[in-house]
């Protein structure tokens, strides 16, 4: 399930939902935060694209809703534009989208994006068939003269940096 929070409060409603045993996940990236009275920044993660975070569904829906307004920091749980049910992520796609988003691997070039973004994109569906991120599925685009492997999950897209011979069309 996808939670949407305001004012940039994902780290406070992550932190309530970590003390509550929901288990969820905000895609994160490396930044340079010079902090008060240090003379060097600092290597630090923060949210990828604020607001957004992953909720891995555990309870019934009315129960959820329950837990979650005991935050105190407003927030809805997305929905589904075509069918208006809550909107949830295949388990199998989930994991390749935090594949995608691990912080750690910086090999290439990657951006995030709203949906709405990367969908006015033209492209075709691929399937992903040499290197580390072989199996997973998305659409490769043309972006400024070079190829982009999108996959979207959730309201968000990620875009990585790949060679279209790595890729395969699929039907």
């Amino acid at each position: 399930m996808v939670v949407r929070t305001f004012n940039k409060k994902e780290m406070e409603v992550s932190s309530f939902l970590t003390k509550n045993d929901l288990h969820h996940f905000i895609p994160m990236t490396y930044s340079e935060k010079l902090k008060k009275g240090e003379e060097k920044p600092r290597r630090v993660q923060v949210p990828v694209i604020h607001n957004y975070i992953f909720l891995e569904k555990s309870l019934e829906e009315k129960e959820l809703r329950n837990k979650l307004a005991e935050c105190g920091s407003p927030m809805f749980l997305m929905k589904d534009k075509s069918s208006g049910a809550l909107a949830e992520i295949p388990d199998r796609d989930m994991v390749e989208f935090r594949l995608l988003c691990d912080p750690d691997y910086s090999k290439t070039p990657k951006e995030f994006a709203d949906v709405e973004d990367s969908e006015v994109l033209p492209g075709k569906d691929v399937m992903v068939v040499h290197g580390q991120f072989k199996g997973i599925r998305g659409k490769l685009c043309k972006k400024n003269q070079k190829y982009w492997f999108v996959k979207t999950v959730g309201g968000i897209s990620v875009m990585l940096r790949i060679s279209r011979w790595y890729c395969k069309v699929v039907d």
